[in-house]
């Protein structure tokens, strides 16, 4: 029995959760459907059947539970850390970087049996292997020389060389697992130990540790892990190509005084040691290479006080100033005196990264789609105003650049709505950098009566003084500490982290965030219009309000506790539903959600009643109804189900009749179920999708779909 890499995942996973996890929140968190996801458990427990370990624990409520037992914990852990012949799968994407790091790595040719050998694969797989690693090295200046009977090679500049050497590993080695590696000294994936094994043979992974924690020392800053771990790969893929004599050449390198900087004062000081342990000479052209690197470095905490003190001196503070007014302007606030400091840690923030633009350091933030998604308004809102920094650097800003800058006014924009009080003192663990950092903090001090006292990366947490502080809150695993000693939640705070943290802290009350803003606004419109005449349905003026307000929606909508799949759900989703008459499909709706226990029989009638003496105002849009009474008409639970009806139904609307697609809501109350209505009307908007659901068979399919809106 074989296991690929998801699979692998998937099995750690459930390891780490001991506990039962519904199969929908696997399917959810891998990306995939439930049907896929229940076809990965059964290949996992087949495989841990062959290998002398019990059945997983199914519960048709809880969904499925891997007993963590010692003896299954160091099984996988051996598994998971080790190369294991014919236990292991390797993906298209897995052979593809290992043998073309191996190519870049090498100058002379290598036959394309070792790879075979290696890999365990047939000549043929290798052979399509190599055709898609030519086509990409066509666009990046490169290619592969065939030599009949010696072997395959790669020709190309070494610049090129070895940025596409820092892209792979980048892309295949992730930041976690090199801080694992050098805190446990093993790798958590079978692909990680081949990598690490080309990257890293014959390097004292160690020493480069020390001497990059030395540096951060004399330069007063924090490396983010991400930062850490390309320095750490740089400097070992720049070790190993000076020992092949493949020396870099840097063009246009012309930063004004670049062997004045402290940062270049660091990087000659890391040279010395590594010349002395590996008996090499590092060329000046490595060394500012190294000092880009620096320079370039993203930072969890920086106590540089004489790049504190000057940052009103640069012209840099100038572009600052009008990015951060516009960003004022455009969200209607005002910074008051926290302004300085806002411009002044994005000063700092962006030091770095004018030196990461310029010289095509590239940076990844791994939290760019949920970004974009989460945060859409703020991240286009912040795209308009770097066009001032674009224009400074006369260079192109891509979108991972943006995201940070973006997270740093996200931060700005909290912080000037909330107010400081006694709380809960909290370190915050971030792997990412300062600006994730402090978008998260943010987040929380307001949610919660919390003080969050400092923020850092996972390496610096071995050393923390735990006295004077009550929680740890992490967005990665922290090695030197146990599962329960912090709280691990995701950097953009999801609705299941905010129900864990609800747990443990008090809520922040009376402060407005911007749906709740939109929400009143509703209802003060509502109130407004019953001074003047009666309201038949208040649900459904909210439903039109909300509608028209959608279109003119400004700022980042937030956390809501009810998303849009939260209530679609796939027992209360039926297809093709046969009914005759009107009253029927009304019937049928309900009755998924009374079997539910979500509605009393009594909601129906309410429904048809409405109906019967209102006319079919409910007919929303052509060929859809939003059926739904008052929540006192036997309301038990915020629900709503969704079906679609095989043959049109006539409701008697002259403009959107026939009806195809039946939507019942059971809303306890004039306010929690906006949020997934707004979201419902989003999927209205859209054609495409409204019609796919409306004629499809499948309900994954639908459930893809509803996802798809359900975005925080």
């Amino acid at each position: 029995m074989e296991l690929n890499k998801k699979s692998l995942e998937i099995l750690n996973y459930l390891l780490d959760k001991n506990d039962f996890v519904k199969i929908k929140e696997l399917a959810d968190h891998y990306n995939c459907t439930d049907r896929t996801m229940r076809y990965t458990i059964d290949k996992i427990e087949r495989f841990l059947m062959k290998n002398g370990f019990s059945y997983l624990e199914k519960q048709h409520s809880k969904g499925v539970m891997l007993t963590a037992e010692d003896s299954l914990k160091k099984f996988i852990n051996t598994f998971s850390g080790e190369y294991i012949p014919y236990s292991y799968t390797h993906s298209d994407k897995e052979r593809f970087n290992f043998i073309i790091t191996k190519l870049l790595e090498n100058t002379e040719p290598l036959k394309q049996d070792f790879f075979e050998k290696k890999l365990y694969v047939s000549k043929n797989t290798i052979s399509k292997d190599i055709k898609s690693i030519e086509k990409w090295l066509m666009n990046r200046d490169m290619k592969v020389i065939k030599k009949p009977r010696v072997g395959i090679l790669i020709e190309g500049s070494e610049i090129h060389r070895r940025k596409a050497l820092i892209d792979l590993a980048s892309e295949t080695i992730a930041t976690k697992d090199i801080v694992n590696f050098m805190n446990r000294k093993i790798t958590l994936s079978k692909i990680n130990s081949l990598q690490f094994d080309t990257l890293f043979s014959e390097i004292d992974v160690n020493f480069l540790d020390n001497i990059i924690i030395k540096s951060e020392k004399n330069l007063g800053r924090e490396f983010s892990d991400e930062a850490y771990s390309n320095l750490l790969t740089h400097i070992a893929i720049m070790i190993k190509r000076i020992q092949l004599n493949q020396i870099i050449y840097i063009p246009e390198v012309n930063i004004e005084n670049l062997n004045a900087t402290v940062e270049y004062n660091i990087a000659e000081k890391m040279v010395a040691y590594i010349e002395e342990k590996y008996k090499i000479l590092v060329p000046c052209e490595e060394t500012s290479y190294i000092a880009l690197h620096i320079l370039g470095a993203k930072v969890i905490k920086n106590s540089d006080s004489m790049n504190v003190m000057k940052w009103k001196e640069n012209g840099l503070s100038a572009v600052v100033k009008i990015m951060t007014e516009e960003i004022e302007e455009t969200y209607n606030t005002s910074f008051g005196e926290k302004k300085d400091k806002i411009m002044e840690g994005l000063v700092i923030h962006l030091r770095p990264s004018i030196y990461r633009i310029k010289y095509n350091l590239k940076l990844m933030n791994p939290l760019l789609e949920e970004i974009k998604q989460k945060y859409k308004e703020l991240f286009l809102n912040t795209k308009c105003v770097v066009r001032h920094l674009e224009t400074y650097i006369n260079s192109f800003i891509d979108d991972h650049e943006i995201s940070y800058i973006a997270l740093h006014f996200g931060a700005a924009l909290e912080n000037s709505k909330s107010s400081r009080k006694e709380k809960a003192k909290i370190v915050i663990v971030c792997g990412t950098g300062i600006g994730t950092a402090k978008m998260l903090a943010s987040q929380i001090e307001k949610e919660f009566d919390v003080e969050i006292v400092d923020t850092i990366s996972s390496r610096a947490a071995a050393n923390m003084n735990m006295e004077k502080l009550d929680f740890i809150i992490s967005t990665v695993d922290i090695p030197s500490f146990a599962k329960e000693q912090y709280i691990k939640i995701n950097p953009l705070l999801m609705k299941k982290d905010y129900e864990i943290l609800k747990q443990k802290f008090k809520m922040n009350y009376g402060i407005e965030n911007n749906y709740e803003m939109q929400m009143q606004k509703v209802n003060k419109l509502i109130s407004i219009a019953e001074k003047y005449c009666t309201i038949n349905d208040k649900q459904q003026l909210q439903y039109e309000f909300m509608y028209e307000l959608l279109s003119d929606n400004k700022g980042p909508i937030r956390r809501c506790v009810y998303m849009l799949n939260d209530l679609l759900t796939f027992d209360v989703i039926k297809l093709n539903v046969e009914c005759s008459s009107w009253k029927e499909a009304i019937l049928e709706g309900t009755s998924l959600l009374e079997e539910k226990g979500c509605i009393e029989k009594r909601y129906s009638e309410a429904i048809i009643d409405n109906f019967n003496e209102f006319g079919p105002y409910m007919v929303v849009a052509p060929g859809i109804v939003l059926s739904h009474a008052r929540p006192e008409n036997g309301v038990k639970k915020l629900s709503m189900s969704l079906i679609t009806l095989r043959n049109e139904v006539k409701f008697g609307n002259e403009t959107n009749d026939p009806v195809k697609l039946v939507i019942t809501l059971a809303a306890t109350d004039s306010e929690t179920h906006l949020k997934a209505l707004s979201q419902l009307m989003e999927l209205f908007m859209n054609s495409a999708d409204l019609n796919a659901v409306m004629n499809s068979t499948n309900k994954e399919q639908i459930l893809e779909i509803i996802k798809k809106y359900s975005k925080q």
